[in-house]
């Protein structure tokens, strides 16, 4: 005998199975209609960059450079000093110093020297160095004349004239020393050594 539910399962089952087709197309989403992008804007120019003010800050503000210390004041025009000044070296130099000038540039002597010994014929007051030395220690050599570059003196002769140092004497200095033939003794008769001290100021 057959069954009489057989059919009624299967058509059960076929709609089912429709309902659930029908239900997946339902689900599948639509696809988008595309739209057109709108149009980007023109970027504006950046502006230039501006740097910011920099407030000072406490203890920031360039402090002015200190001031140098002042050197040892020159003279800035020649001084005339009177002098009387007499040096004897044994060997039978005198040497007198009448006067003094100080300029900016130079230093002159006026000086009279003379010379008398009966153990030679000559002397020179430049055979080493001479030069006039300040307070400071500094040495203003010599310019040696031309025509007598060792500034030689005959025996029983007097040679008048000024003797120029290259350099100037600080305008503060009180003296000066003359230092003639530096290092060889008092009685060298070929070149006498010879230190005499040039006051500048009164009292110096």
């Amino acid at each position: 005998m057959k069954s009489t539910h057989a059919f009624p399962l299967a058509a059960l089952a076929l709609s089912a199975g429709l309902l659930a087709a029908c239900s997946d197309r339902d689900s599948t989403p639509a696809a988008s209609t595309p739209t057109s992008a709108p149009a980007a804007a023109p970027m504006a120019s950046p502006a230039p960059a501006v740097p910011p003010a920099v407030a000072p800050t406490e203890g920031s503000a360039s402090a002015p450079a200190p001031a140098p210390a002042p050197a040892a004041a020159t003279p800035t025009s020649a001084r005339q000093l009177p002098l009387t000044v007499q040096g004897v070296a044994s060997a039978g130099l005198t040497v007198r110093v009448k006067g003094v000038e100080l300029g900016p540039d130079a230093t002159v002597l006026d000086v009279s020297a003379s010379f008398a010994s009966p153990l030679t014929n000559w002397t020179q007051m430049a055979s080493g160095d001479t030069y006039l030395q300040d307070e400071a220690g500094n040495k203003l050599m010599l310019k040696r004349p031309e025509d007598n570059r060792y500034l030689k003196i005959k025996t029983g002769d007097t040679m008048e004239g000024r003797l120029v140092f290259l350099g100037a004497v600080p305008a503060d200095a009180r003296q000066v020393k003359l230092v003639i033939n530096e290092g060889s003794p008092q009685d060298d008769t070929n070149s006498p050594g010879l230190e005499m001290v040039l006051p500048l100021k009164a009292g110096g």
